[in-house]
């Protein structure tokens, strides 16, 4: 929609009761996929943004908080990561992310979408920084299920950042029990799975804790957490699966946390540090409560079907 002040308004919504709305300079890139809408906009706040089928999925501006704390723990936390799988992550800031680790050797990135790829590679620079074109980097086009249930090496980590599991949605299946079920056998001992969990907003804290109790089906070892990121007006759950035979988060110090990421030569970060990495693991009172009560597994027979995408 456009209005007296010249902007166009991008609506994204929460619910049918709630939405963040963004004034949007320019439309950069609009195109269709056999999978989805994807375009590419300039938003007045947050500067350039990606959005698909309608949902805004992240912002120059603060995009960076989102893929470090997706990406940094996990990494963190492995005693020396050389191989590791992304699946998703079209905009390739998951995969700048992991490359900042001079140990890894080898990133394998398995994006369902070669419209989204392109669309990135061309329109979001800032947000892949080169990292699609890293001698590390492997780029697969194809379904991350089906790569994955494939015989293949164990990966030091996992990270699944897909979109939300909506009706219709290509992620609805990455995250049920049988898919962690997948993926735990591609795992490396003492390695970890990352995912984003969806929102963590007081109104809306609905998926985030059956995510949990469904990972706590396939892995002895779940750590949630969460963390505020402006631009989606919202508290956003992740969560690192593992083992058991890997460091637990909530015992590693700050100072741990610092001397590995010094020791690696790991640079650029401006959100994770030793001292963030302590906060975001412990959770509210009530988040924790709602993840305590759920009882819910989500299956392949019935997944998670959520119906409030954003809109113009």
């Amino acid at each position: 929609m456009a209005d007296s002040s010249g902007y166009m308004w991008l609506w994204d919504s929460f619910s049918e009761a709630e939405a963040h709305i963004h004034a949007v300079e320019k439309l950069v890139f609009v195109g269709q996929s056999q999978y989805q809408r994807v375009e590419i906009a300039d938003l007045a706040s947050y500067g350039r943004c990606l959005i698909l089928d309608g949902e805004i999925q992240s912002h120059q501006a603060d995009e960076f908080i989102y893929h470090e704390a997706l990406v940094q723990p996990a990494l963190a936390l492995c005693p020396d990561p050389r191989r590791v799988l992304l699946i998703g992550g079209g905009e390739g800031a998951t995969l700048r992310e992991v490359l900042r680790h001079p140990t890894v050797e080898e990133a394998v990135m398995v994006e369902l979408d070669p419209v989204m790829l392109e669309a990135a590679r061309e329109y979001l620079p800032t947000f892949h920084a080169g990292a699609f074109d890293d001698p590390r980097t492997r780029i697969v086009c194809e379904d991350g299920r089906a790569y994955l249930e494939r015989p293949g090496e164990p990966f030091d980590a996992i990270y699944l950042d897909i979109t939300n599991p909506r009706i219709d949605s290509p992620s609805q299946l990455l995250f049920t029990r049988e898919f962690y079920q997948t993926a735990r056998k591609r795992l490396a001992r003492g390695g970890w799975l990352a995912i984003q969990g969806d929102s963590c907003r007081f109104t809306g804290l609905e998926t985030f804790p059956v995510v949990i109790r469904t990972l706590r089906e396939v892995f002895p070892k779940v750590h949630p957490s969460i963390i505020c990121i402006p631009s989606y007006g919202s508290d956003w759950g992740y969560a690192i699966a593992g083992d058991g035979h890997g460091a637990d988060p909530l015992a590693v110090t700050a100072a741990e946390i610092d001397r590995r990421l010094e020791e690696r030569g790991v640079r650029g970060l401006r959100f994770y540090d030793g001292m963030t990495h302590e906060r975001i693991f412990r959770l509210p009172k009530h988040i924790r409560a709602a993840i305590e009560k759920e009882e819910r597994v989500n299956t392949d027979a019935d997944p998670i079907r959520e119906r409030f995408p954003g809109r113009w």
